[in-house]
This record gives C-alpha cells, sequence and structure tokens, in this order.
C-alpha cells in the first residue's frame, strides 16, 4: 500500500538516526549535505535507501547526489537517510523531487485477482491507465475513466492475469497532461479452476468465478462463447455439450428442456 500525498513541497520526516523525504522524481538531482562528525571521527550518513534499495555510494564525502538511476520520472519515490544520532544531514534542495498537484494514490493492492486503489484529487478529465511489466517493457493493458470525485474515490478492477510472476502499476494523467505513477506491484499469481453446476441445467450455469468460457456441442461446434459469472444457455438445443473455462478446465453439461 503506498500513501503519498502530492503538493507543493517535499515531505521531510526526521527522528534519531533517520531522515525520510518522499516527493516524485521529476528529472533532478537530490543533493543531500553530509557533515562530519568530530565525535565518531567519520562523516554522519551511513547508508541512503531509494524506494528500500540500498544504494552503492561512497559516504565519505561532504556531499552526496542522488541522480535516482534507473527510476522513471513522475514515479513516487521514498528517500531514506540513516546517520548517527549524534547530527543530521542536511537537504540542500528538497524542491527537485516536489510535485504540484494535490493528488494522492492512497492506497494501491491486489487481492486475489482483484485491483483495488482509493485516491484523492480525481480530477474530472483525469485517466487511469494499467501498464504490464513484460519483456523489460512497461506496456498499457487497460484504461479506467477518473470519477473527478476530489474529495477521494475507490476503483475496483479485474485485470488479465498470467499465471506465476505478475508485475504491474497505475498511471494517473491529469487533464492537463501531465502524468504520476503509483508504486510497482509484484505478485504471483495461480489461477484456480472454474467450477460450475449443475450438470443437467434447462436455463443457466451458475460458474465459481468469473472467467471467459467456450461451449462446443457433439460435432465439436462452437454453439456459444462469453465471459461472466453465470451463462444463459436458454438458446442452446436440447443435448450433450462440452465447455471450456479459459481457454482449459473442461466439463460436461446436459441441456434439458
Amino acid at each position: 500500500m503506498i500513501s503519498l500525498l502530492l503538493t507543493s513541497a517535499a515531505y521531510i520526516s526526521v527522528q534519531s538516526g533517520e531522515t525520510r523525504l518522499t516527493g516524485v522524481y521529476r528529472g533532478k538531482t537530490l543533493f543531500i549535505q553530509n557533515p562530519y562528525n568530530s565525535e565518531i571521527k567519520g562523516f554522519c550518513i551511513t547508508e541512503i535507501r531509494v524506494n528500500n534499495r540500498n544504494l552503492n555510494l561512497n559516504y565519505n564525502l561532504s556531499a552526496i547526489k542522488l541522480d535516482f538511476e534507473g527510476i522513471e520520472q513522475n514515479t513516487p519515490i521514498a528517500v531514506h537517510i540513516f546517520h548517527s544520532d549524534s547530527c543530521k544531514p542536511v537537504i540542500i534542495n528538497p524542491d527537485a523531487i516536489a510535485y504540484h498537484y494535490s493528488f494522492a494514490f492512497k492506497e494501491i493492492s491486489m487481492n486475489d485477482s482483484v485491483l483495488v486503489w482509493n485516491s484523492e484529487g480525481d480530477q474530472q478529465q483525469g485517466l487511469y491507465t494499467l501498464e504490464y511489466y513484460d519483456y523489460g517493457i512497461w506496456q498499457t493493458r487497460d484504461t479506467i475513466a477518473s470519477k473527478g470525485s476530489f474529495g477521494g474515490a475507490t476503483y475496483v478492477h479485474f485485470p488479465k492475469l498470467q499465471e506465476g510472476p505478475n508485475k504491474l502499476r497505475l498511471k494517473y494523467t491529469f487533464a492537463s497532461g501531465d502524468y504520476l505513477y503509483s508504486r510497482e506491484i509484484d505478485f504471483h499469481y495461480y489461477e484456480e479452476s472454474v467450477t460450475f453446476s449443475p450438470k443437467s441445467a434447462k436455463n443457466t450455469l451458475t460458474i465459481s468465478r468469473y472467467a471467459s468460457y467456450e461451449i462446443y456441442n457433439a460435432g465439436n461446434e462452437l454453439v456459444l462463447s462469453g465471459s461472466g459469472n453465470t451463462i444463459d444457455i436458454r438458446s442452446l438445443p436440447k443435448g450433450d455439450y462440452i465447455i471450456y473455462f479459459d481457454n482449459k478446465d473442461p466439463g460436461v453439461f446436459k441441456k434439458i428442456d
């Protein structure tokens, strides 16, 4: 989950031995002053993490620059600086990662095969784009219109997933054309087999979960296809049929009068 309110200034929090800075990467370098600590006879900073990734930096310098290598522009970033309790680093230019929109991905999560997210600051002409990471490239999979609810909105989406590892993210595009990415979601997905009932029916089959289906008659001819949680079979003639779900999980049923 993420909770990142984007305003005209980056957010900085300081605790004993830790300084955190959140914002959005805008293609600019962030400069951090690293004071020399005479008590420990060394420099103040001991480690810096960006989006929970440890950076291989030389901390024996009075000034450190973060270029955010490998991070796309308009992506939320969280900088976590570890340092001695008796000193404090100084963020020279926090405006480098400031973003000038009051928009937030408040939460984003995958529950089984359902993508759910909450946002604040939606605009009437805004647009969400669901992107998948496939073969080293982010590719557009779906688009979802903004509800335009500035005070907050909840979205539920059923993305098409592949078995095994998946990586996705959301892109919110403002009416102005500017855009902002959510955090990336990595997860493994293994689809449950689809079941249905009854095995003899006159009007409707009920499916155990949302799925696409294809129904073939005894002559192996495709007679009905679609997707959903139920199947209306009233148009089918009396007889025996084979049904496939998501191109697998075959089953047999009888259409009765």
